[in-house]
């Protein structure tokens, strides 16, 4: 991997192919469960990687992680993208519909596996969180950041990465107890 980055870094665009590949599905996902939208997603994740092309000089590897630089582009771009608005997720099966397929749920941890009604209130939930929030919890949860790289990403301080989890975390259980609410639990 290292020599990978340094030919990247160089401009060696098979190298940069090869990164392309290797990250393409996180910076989706990563785009599409902060926006909620698959083509917003998919535009954002051309933009990250025209991005991460072009500004290649500014990483540094003495300073973080490859992912972690990755992640600060993506998340830059989509709360340029997104700005203000609530994301519309769409359930699992309207994403397959419009071309999106989720990685295969065999390849997920088996405390990760959830039903696709479980999914699917998942990201509702999320998208009643503001995209500040909304991002950490990504990062964190569905990235596996840990707080430091994700205060790195955001360019936040590790206090502020705690305290927006806290609240984020807050927020959705309150949501999930609004639900159990509605549904009788």
């Amino acid at each position: 991997m290292p020599d990978l980055i340094e030919r990247w870094r160089s401009g060696d665009s098979d190298a940069f192919e090869a990164l392309f590949r290797q990250y393409e599905k996180l910076v989706f996902r990563t785009a599409y469960l902060i926006i909620g939208d698959v083509e917003k997603a998919r535009d954002v994740m051309q933009e990250v990687f025209v991005s991460v092309w072009k500004f290649r000089h500014t990483f540094n590897p003495e300073k973080g992680k490859f992912t972690t630089w990755l992640h600060r582009i993506t998340v830059n771009k989509c709360s340029r993208r997104q700005g203000k608005h609530r994301p519309v997720f769409l359930s699992l099966e309207e994403t397959q519909e419009k071309g999106f397929q989720p990685e295969s749920s065999d390849d997920l941890p088996e405390e990760l596996m959830i039903s696709r009604e479980e999914y699917d209130e998942l990201l509702e939930a999320l998208s009643a969180l503001d995209t500040k929030y909304r991002s950490v919890v990504v990062l964190r949860y569905f990235s596996e950041l840990s707080c430091e790289e994700i205060a790195q990403a955001v360019d936040i301080p590790l206090g502020t990465v705690k305290s927006r989890l806290h609240y984020a975390l807050k927020s959705l259980r309150t949501i999930y107890a609004r639900k159990g609410e509605v549904y009788g639990l």
